[in-house]
């Protein structure tokens, strides 16, 4: 069942990335940029923990889905909406040093030295986990976990709080409804995604996979709700309504 939970999380997420790219190749907006590598991401650790599930853990694979999923997600996809919110000076300066603590973050991820075995504590019948099952203690080093901690937090309140303040302006002015709704979609996703994330640090892994899935299938009915998007859904690089 996990497996079949990620791979679809691991499509919906890559649709979901060419259809933002497809809207940035055609008008140039930063936050559909980023929002496409925030996209790719979760893809990646979705297809990542996906294939763990076919073929089993190994520790290459146990870093990338961290670096790609636990810690970068979220902060690519509210760093997006920083640049669809906020002005653009302010924009890139986050997103500078974004990029720094991704350079970073990467070292870290991969040359961390992990408290046990993930391929023998990853057993592939269980979830993927930043936990160790048996002891209860997180794989990586407290100062990673506190980096992956803060990207999430900024990440979350970027994109959910950006989402939810769009929906108060909207509702307020009584005007374009279905942006309202698209908005309380995003944000519904967001909390959706980062509500597995949390009970996976927490020690509670089992509904992370399938909190991705959702997240990421509301998070995308709520963008191709809003007109400034979309009208009708078009086929990414068909240009075909």
């Amino acid at each position: 069942m996990g497996l079949i939970v990620s791979l679809l999380t691991a499509i919906a997420s890559l649709l979901f990335a060419l259809t933002v790219l497809d809207q940035y190749l055609e008008r140039r907006r930063p936050y559909q940029l980023v929002w496409t590598v925030g996209l790719l991401l979760y893809c990646t650790a979705s297809a990542v923990e996906a294939w763990r599930g076919a073929f089993g853990t190994t520790e290459v694979g146990f870093r990338l889905w961290y670096y790609t999923g636990a810690m970068l997600v979220a902060a690519y996809l509210g760093a997006g909406t920083v640049y669809l919110l906020a002005p653009r000076r302010v924009g890139h300066t986050m997103m500078g040093v974004l990029v720094a603590v991704t350079l970073i973050g990467g070292v870290l991820a991969f040359r961390a030295t992990l408290s046990s075995d993930v391929v023998v504590a990853l057993t592939s019948e269980g979830p993927l986990t930043s936990k160790d099952p048996a002891t209860g203690e997180s794989f990586y080093p407290g100062y990673v976990v506190a980096m992956t901690v803060l990207l999430n937090i900024y990440g979350t309140l970027a994109l959910a709080g950006g989402a939810l303040y769009s929906a108060v302006v909207f509702a307020l002015r009584r005007a374009m409804p279905y942006r309202v709704v698209s908005n309380v979609l995003i944000f519904l996703g967001a909390l959706t995604s980062a509500a597995g994330g949390a009970l996976d640090r927490f020690g509670f892994p089992a509904p992370h996979s399938l909190a991705l899935l959702v997240g990421v299938v509301v998070i995308y009915l709520g963008f191709l709700r809003s007109q400034e998007v979309f009208q009708v859904y078009r086929i990414p690089f068909r240009h075909r309504a």
